[in-house]
């Protein structure tokens, strides 16, 4: 029995508070996990077992953060793509939920804008005008049926 490490033991004087106790702790670095001793007395609770494994922890979260990022953005990038084939907006994965009077409201200003593009057309092409109406006189009915 002699063989198992000290769970807890008394830290007792160098200016330590003597009724702190020293806990078994392990390192957050998820590559690490060491044992250290944690002191329950008076300070800041140690996260790391060292503070080169803090740093190095820290490296390597903004690391992840960064790859996540960049994998974020090819994905968007994708779904544009996936779009461009005009595909039904079922066939791909809207993970996004937005509440009904929020959407309600983005239609709605979006039909606003659009109603105003058109009174200041002039000279605008006459096809693109006429499809820029279709599209509104289609949506606004759509969306009073939302509410």
């Amino acid at each position: 029995m002699s063989e198992a490490p000290e769970r807890l033991h008394r830290v007792e004087g160098q200016g330590r508070d003597t009724n702190s106790i020293d806990l078994l702790d392990y390192c957050a670095r998820p590559l690490c996990r060491k044992e250290f001793r944690q002191s329950t007395g008076r300070g800041r609770r140690r996260d790391y077992c060292s503070e080169t494994c803090r740093r190095i922890a820290d490296r390597e979260y903004k690391q992840a953060k960064a790859m996540v990022e960049h994998f974020e953005r090819l994905s968007e990038r994708s779904r544009y793509d996936v779009r461009a084939f005009g595909r039904a907006a079922d066939d791909l994965d809207t993970s996004t939920d937005i509440p009904v009077d929020v959407a309600r409201e983005r239609a709605n200003a979006g039909i606003a804008r659009a109603r105003a593009v058109l009174q200041f057309a002039d000279g605008a092409d006459p096809r693109l005008i006429a499809e820029l109406r279709q599209l509104c006189d289609a949506l606004e009915p759509a969306v009073r049926l939302i509410g």
